[in-house]
């Protein structure tokens, strides 16, 4: 099969994972402890209490913090990490957040401001050492904050989540 073939192949995949969606404003950052070697943790539990720091209801009533826990659990059952309920190697704790408010300025040709609504919205989440308390990796995810169809919220919220532990 030629180059350009495969590469085209895994172009649609890509796609086709990601669906229709468009993720170009979602960024991610992650901080690991050079320090950590995360094939040594096998089990680990969710904080309690974390979740979306202002649960405003949604007109569809998808439970966004049920959906991002679920995908959490996803991700860390794909890297061979175990959801325990007692004595973990490592705890989870997140928060995540939205501003409907948040507006952006843009500058035209002319120098003239315009302000333009762009609400936002995050995801912190944060991996500890069970017992040491210590820190043992950070990430973070922003962008925009669209009012879409539940489906496409979880892609989106798929997407970032995924990034965010890449490289853990």
């Amino acid at each position: 099969m030629s180059k350009l073939l495969k590469g085209a192949m895994v172009v649609l995949m890509i796609a086709g994972v990601t669906g229709c969606v468009n993720t170009s404003d979602i960024k991610t950052k992650t901080v690991k402890s050079v320090k950590v070697d995360m094939e040594g943790y096998k089990t680990y539990q969710i904080v309690e209490g974390s979740g979306i720091v202002d649960d405003t209801k949604r007109s569809d009533n998808m439970d966004i913090n049920a959906e991002m826990r679920q995908m959490m659990n996803t991700e860390l059952a794909k890297k061979g990490k175990m959801k325990v309920t007692e004595n973990p190697d490592f705890y989870v704790a997140y928060a995540a957040g939205s501003d409907m408010e948040a507006v952006k300025v843009k500058l035209d040709a002319d120098g003239k401001e315009t302000v333009e609504a762009r609400p936002e919205a995050a995801i912190l989440l944060v991996l500890i050492d069970a017992q040491t308390g210590a820190i043992i990796a950070i990430s973070e995810a922003e962008g925009e904050a669209k009012n879409l169809s539940p489906e496409d919220t979880k892609k989106r919220l798929s997407y970032a989540i995924n990034k965010m532990f890449e490289g853990l």
